[in-house]
This record gives C-alpha cells, sequence and structure tokens, in this order.
C-alpha cells in the first residue's frame, strides 16, 4: 500500500510539473502572437518568441496527445492557445483543396539568386545554367529577383542580357545596392513580358545593402505596381553559422559569446526590418494601381515585418499554397522567409514552391487574376 501511495504521489508531482510547462509553453505562444503587433523598435524581445514559433506550436501539439491519455481536460489548454491564434497557425501551415478558375491571369514568380553563386568558381556556370533552364521552363510573366547579379561587359558570367532574351522579359527595372570591382553590380531586378510605364525606388536609410523597388506594368489584368523587395538581413558571419552546425557547434555551446552575438545580431535585424517594412507598406498604400508584392523578407510569417503587409495584402501561400512553404534551405534553421503578396481585386492559384537548390533560397511562383 505504501509502494503505490508513494508512486501516485510521484504521479502526481510529475503530471503537476507537464501542467506547469504546459501552461509556460501556451505563454509564450500568445507571446508569439503579439510580436506581429508590437515593433521590435518599442520591445525588441518578443521578436525571439515570433521566430520560435514553431517550437512551440510543436510542444503544444505533444501537449495535446499528452493530456488526451492522461487527463483529457487539459488538452484545452493548448487547444485554445492555438485557436486564440489560428490565423499564425494558417500563415505557418495551409491546406488548399482546389484553386479559383481564373478567367485572367498572370504568372508571377520570385527568386533570390543568391548571385548565382559567383564565387563558386568550380560550379557557378553550372548552376547559372541550371537557373536560366528552370526559369525558361516555368515561363512565367513577370520575374522578380533579390541578390541578383550583372557585370557590364562581362563575357564570362552574362546574366542581365542572357535572361532577356531567354525569357522573352524585354522590359526590366533594375536597381543595384552593391557596386564590386571591374563594373560587377549586384541588387534587386523585376523582368516582364509586359510594358513597364513607370519606375520607382524605395530607399532603406538604415541599411544601403537592402533595396525595394516598383515598376508600373500594363498587363492583361489591369495596369499593377509590382513591389520587389529585399528586406534586412541579418548578416551572421561564419563562426556564427558554425553554431548551427552538427559537426563544430559542440565546442560553440560552450562560449556564451558566440550565442549572446548571434541573439544581438537577430536583434538588430528585428528593428531593421521593422522599419524597411513600414516605409514599404506605406509607399503600397499609395499606389494608384492594384499590388503585387515580392520578395525576401528574411522574416517568417509569425513576426511584425510580415504583418505589415499581411493586413494591406493577401498572401498567395496561404491563399492558393499548401504545407509549411520552406523556402530558405541556407545553413540556419528557418522555414517561410519568401513571398508573394496581391490586392484584393485579384485570386491567387497555384502556387508552389519550387523543390530545387540553386540557390540558399528556393523560387516560389503562382497565378495571379480575376475570376470575372
Amino acid at each position: 500500500m505504501k509502494a503505490n501511495a508513494e508512486e501516485k504521489l510521484k504521479m502526481g508531482l510529475a503530471l503537476k510539473l507537464f501542467l506547469w510547462t504546459n501552461i509556460l509553453n501556451s505563454f509564450a505562444l500568445i507571446l508569439a502572437y503579439l510580436c506581429t503587433h508590437i515593433s521590435p523598435n518599442s520591445f525588441a524581445y518578443f521578436s525571439y518568441f515570433g521566430l520560435a514559433y514553431p517550437i512551440w506550436l510543436g510542444i503544444a501539439l505533444l501537449f495535446i496527445v499528452f493530456w488526451f491519455f492522461f487527463r483529457r481536460k487539459l488538452v484545452w489548454i493548448s487547444i485554445l492557445t492555438i485557436l486564440l491564434g489560428f490565423n499564425h497557425l494558417r500563415h505557418f501551415f495551409t491546406v488548399n483543396f482546389s484553386d479559383p478558375l481564373l478567367k485572367q491571369k498572370i504568372e508571377v514568380l520570385s527568386y533570390n539568386v543568391h548571385i548565382f553563386n559567383l564565387y563558386d568558381l568550380e560550379n557557378r556556370l553550372a548552376n547559372r545554367n541550371a537557373i536560366f533552364d528552370f526559369l525558361k521552363a516555368e515561363d512565367a510573366g513577370i520575374y522578380c529577383f533579390q541578390e541578383f547579379y550583372h557585370q557590364d561587359g562581362s563575357a564570362n558570367f552574362v546574366t542581365k542580357d542572357s535572361m532577356v532574351k531567354l525569357l522573352n522579359t524585354p522590359y526590366y527595372h533594375e536597381r543595384y545596392t552593391h557596386e564590386l570591382t571591374n563594373k560587377r553590380y549586384f541588387g534587386v531586378a523585376t523582368f516582364s513580358k509586359y510594358p513597364i510605364i513607370n519606375k520607382g525606388e524605395i530607399p532603406f536609410e538604415n541599411d544601403p545593402n537592402n533595396f525595394c523597388i516598383y515598376s508600373d506594368l500594363v498587363t492583361v489584368i489591369d495596369t499593377i505596381r509590382v513591389f520587389n523587395a529585399h528586406i534586412g538581413s541579418i548578416r551572421l558571419q561564419d563562426d556564427d553559422y558554425r553554431f548551427f552546425n552538427e559537426d563544430t557547434a559542440e565546442d560553440l555551446y560552450h562560449n556564451n559569446e558566440v550565442g549572446q552575438r548571434i541573439l544581438k545580431r537577430l536583434k538588430i535585424g528585428f528593428e531593421k526590418r521593422a522599419v524597411q517594412a513600414e516605409k514599404t507598406a506605406a509607399e503600397i498604400e499609395k499606389s494608384p494601381y492594384p499590388v503585387i508584392l515580392c520578395g525576401d523578407f528574411n522574416d517568417t510569417p509569425v513576426s511584425y515585418c510580415y504583418r505589415q503587409f499581411n493586413r494591406l495584402l493577401n498572401d498567395a501561400f496561404v491563399t492558393s499554397g499548401n504545407g509549411v512553404g520552406t523556402t530558405y534551405i541556407g545553413e540556419v534553421p528557418s522555414n517561410r522567409i519568401d513571398y508573394i503578396f496581391y490586392s484584393d481585386k485579384f485570386e491567387s492559384a497555384g502556387f508552389t514552391t519550387h523543390d530545387v537548390d540553386y540557390s540558399d533560397h528556393k523560387p516560389i511562383s503562382c497565378a495571379i487574376g480575376r475570376t470575372n
């Protein structure tokens, strides 16, 4: 009898521990929801909770399974917390069983091409050509590129001139943030099969390495303004990336300086992107035409940066994609940081995250148009 009483006591203490852990995890989820409404420049620490949203969500789901077998009433702690942020769940994971029938449409593709892996001297030509072949096969009407590379007068590594011919996109808008030696340039570029009647730029004073351009296009669905944005990178260094590598991380875990440096870089990134996203969103609100926004935002769907655009536009992944849609495939664990948004005037169909690894990002594409 005494042994049974001790076992019951231990079980009771264990369940109480799990209960409090569940409550703390639900609190972390709520802080993740709040981070989308509070600028990192007011209080940056909420943003860390948003970045970790997949972790809090996974733990909440595990607790639902756990309590189902031990204390079924307690499953509601996690269920209600998840339902409280159901929109964030949809932004992170979505299911669409059918697409609308678009009578008029344009195909849009966005891709961070990582300067075509220029510095991989052994493989860069093969990789560039693989990107070209992929883009030609997609046959989009509008292509938005981030981390685009071009060299004037180059006969060895041609990009822009080849794309104009290969993709049949005689209209283009480019803005370079870096000018390297020998007239080499790196920035953002939009290529279009449709005429461009106006071009504009949105500089980011807090980081000249990032930029947004917009182009007014006369298309089959309407005259539209296409924004192409590359928003604040975290700019981790080689030692920071080693922190995420299983083979080299163990010795770094004991070095608090590395972890602190990464947290500081994340904080700077959160604050920088907030300003850039607010400025871009303000320009979107002033657009005289319906908008399509493409870009690498370097931020997840549970973030202040993402909400600046989602409150104004529709996320094509949410309305016509499926799954989680992870786009960043570099060394740092991440999920969806590349996006296509569009105005209420339109609908989207066939959103695809393409499973190719020619860059450290996956390309994304969809059709945008009208149903009537």
